[in-house]
């Protein structure tokens, strides 16, 4: 089933409605999320790392230029309108995201930096040595959590997180 796309999203010409905000980890589908949200913001004051806005519509999405997430589940707690799946440890699979490395990543440009591996908790960030002593960053998403912290940390923002889209396929 295709996501259906809202005005705002139709006005900045994203009319596959790929350029979706991540939601705070564990919301529900889309869908779900959008209408069982009541966009009272007690999940964006829950957040102790203060990583969730106001986003399209006034639905809270996640920022990681702000930090990392930290999985503390304070956010899902908060939720009193069901916009969150129930999940029982919090440590399950919180969302599924994929990170995306571009051509100005600064090792791929021939300067010494490893701060996204270095801050990947989950080990989804590995670097490959090259002829000429560059590294180039390979990303394992099916090892990534989705805390950010590579976003956050990035010097340059050379790292992209978006939902993944096997979550939308159907």
């Amino acid at each position: 089933m295709k996501r259906p796309i809202d005005r705002v999203q139709f006005l900045r010409g994203d009319l596959r409605g790929s350029r979706q905000g991540i939601r705070p980890p564990w919301a529900k589908t889309e869908a779900e999320f959008t209408e069982n949200c009541e966009r009272c913001d007690d999940c964006i004051k829950a957040c102790p790392e203060r990583i969730l806005k106001r986003g399209s519509g006034g639905f809270p999405v996640v920022d990681f230029s702000l930090g990392a997430c930290t999985f503390c589940g304070d956010c899902h707690k908060a939720c009193t309108h069901q916009a969150f799946e129930n999940h029982e440890p919090l440590e399950e699979t919180a969302w599924q995201l994929e990170v995306t490395i571009s051509e100005q990543c600064l090792s791929l440009k021939g300067v010494v930096c490893r701060s996204c591996g270095d801050t990947c908790e989950s080990s989804a960030i590995r670097f490959k040595l090259k002829t000429g002593g560059r590294s180039e960053p390979l990303i394992d998403n099916d090892s990534c959590n989705g805390c950010g912290e590579c976003f956050a940390i990035c010097p340059n923002r050379s790292i992209s997180i978006l939902p993944s889209q096997r979550d939308y396929a159907a």
